[in-house]
């Protein structure tokens, strides 16, 4: 028997969500919504013919999905998830899953209350070389990294807009944060500063150009993570240097790691479909009732989006941001 799937997002998320689920067998996407009803239909028509919705909600009543996949920008966020939670629908979504940590939090109490399955898309998680520098990090001393994301402006007319995207570091560098968060687990406290001033050019822009947040993890590592978006030209850098007492470790955003020590380099390149993996352990843990799999729910997915959002916090106050 199929499971019932449907998509919440038409947009450039939205046709990603499709193109993994069409790869999994036994999924039937029933259902496309999007406040643009005319790219809910052109996405619908792609995943076979099903109905397409201008709502949420009303999509949930009428086809009653088992799953629901949401694409949404980071505003967009108006209940999707909650409404959901409601029904016994589980759901995967995007990061950055909310603006505060407060609304975030208040579809988690949906979550616990209602007990569905849920996972955010954070799918770098699922990166075999993410799991080889996990494993190299064992027995190691860490004690200095610095992670980044380093490019252009995203073409989205709402990602300069603060109110909307919540700035570079929310929407983009997040990844960057949560792979820290994967490899070193809980922080402290989170320290920032911010510039402005390059993009002048640029209309309705209210982001950061760039901007360096330093985490202290509770085991003691420092991370520095630093975000640019102002790149016009030339190779950007995504990734986390990770240096310890006996080997330097250094992840390239979804390309390699390389592992150096007093005796040798190891290249290693990743080979698996991270993106895949994501969406099927999701799919696979709804079907068989059993999360454990799942490398982002959405209560860990909170503590991720804190990271960047205590950054913000710093840059706005001057002051160091304790976490709990």
């Amino acid at each position: 028997m199929a499971t019932r799937v449907a998509l919440v997002g038409a947009g450039g998320m939205g046709v990603d969500h499709l193109a993994q689920l069409q790869k999994i067998q036994d999924v039937e996407v029933v259902g496309v919504a999007d406040v643009d009803l005319n790219r809910a239909k052109e996405l619908a028509t792609r995943a076979g013919g099903c109905p397409a919705f201008a709502g949420h909600e009303e999509m949930y009543d009428a086809v009653k999905p088992t799953a629901v996949f949401i694409g949404v920008p980071p505003f967009a966020h108006v209940g999707q998830e909650t409404a959901a939670a409601e029904r016994g629908i589980h759901f995967f979504v995007q990061k950055p899953q909310a603006l505060s940590v407060a609304k975030a939090e208040e579809v988690l109490g949906a979550v616990r209350r209602t007990g569905v399955i849920t996972a955010v898309g954070f799918q770098d998680r699922y990166l075999d070389v993410v799991a080889e520098a996990k494993a190299a990090l064992a027995g190691q001393e860490p004690g200095l990294a610095m992670g980044y994301w380093m490019g252009g402006m995203p073409g989205v007319p709402w990602w300069r807009v603060r109110s909307q995207s919540g700035g570079q570091a929310v929407e983009q560098t997040i990844h960057i944060f949560d792979i820290a968060r994967y490899l070193f687990g809980e922080a402290e406290s989170v320290q920032a500063t911010a510039t402005a001033g390059l993009m002048r050019d640029v209309p309705n822009y209210d982001v950061d150009d760039a901007s360096a947040m330093t985490i202290r993890f509770r085991d003691g590592v420092l991370c520095t993570i630093f975000s640019a978006c102002y790149l016009r030209g030339g190779p950007g850098k995504s990734g986390l240097d990770i240096y310890c007492r006996d080997m330097r470790i250094e992840y390239g955003l979804r390309g390699n790691v390389r592992l150096t020590d007093n005796r040798e380099t190891r290249d290693i390149r990743h080979r698996n479909d991270n993106d895949l993996e994501c969406v099927r352990t999701f799919v696979d843990a709804v079907r068989s009732g059993d999360p454990s799999k799942i490398r982002s729910p959405y209560e860990d997915g909170i503590r991720s989006l804190e990271l960047p959002l205590a950054g913000q916090r710093s840059i706005e106050t001057g002051q160091t941001i304790r976490l709990g």
